[in-house]
């Protein structure tokens, strides 16, 4: 599974690379086979001025769904928006992919 992850608006730390890379193949380690890219992009809307402005956004391509998954959350917390868009990506995809199994 190919992950790029980008960042806008802030400075990426270790901590936040590494807490992101760690929800997002957790969340997608049961369907792995059937991702074929996952881009993550992190942004801080608003700058220093604040507020609910903390986003992820999600795009993955997987093979069993003909069009990409796209995910967007955004918390005041960038942890929280990744753990939130993590767990999102989660359902939808084991979503996606059980229902792909049962119309072969």
């Amino acid at each position: 599974m190919d992950m790029k992850l980008r960042h806008n608006g802030f400075d990426m730390s270790e901590a936040i690379d590494l807490h992101a890379r760690d929800r997002f193949y957790a969340a997608l380690d049961q369907h792995a086979t059937q991702v074929r890219a996952i881009g993550v992009t992190l942004r801080d809307e608003n700058g220093p001025r604040g507020g609910i402005d903390k986003s992820c956004h999600v795009y993955i391509d997987l093979a069993c769904h003909h069009v990409p998954v796209i995910i967007k959350k955004q918390h005041d917390d960038i942890y929280l928006a990744i753990t939130e868009a993590a767990e999102t990506v989660k359902r939808t995809i084991g979503r996606l992919v059980n229902k792909a199994k049962r119309h072969r």
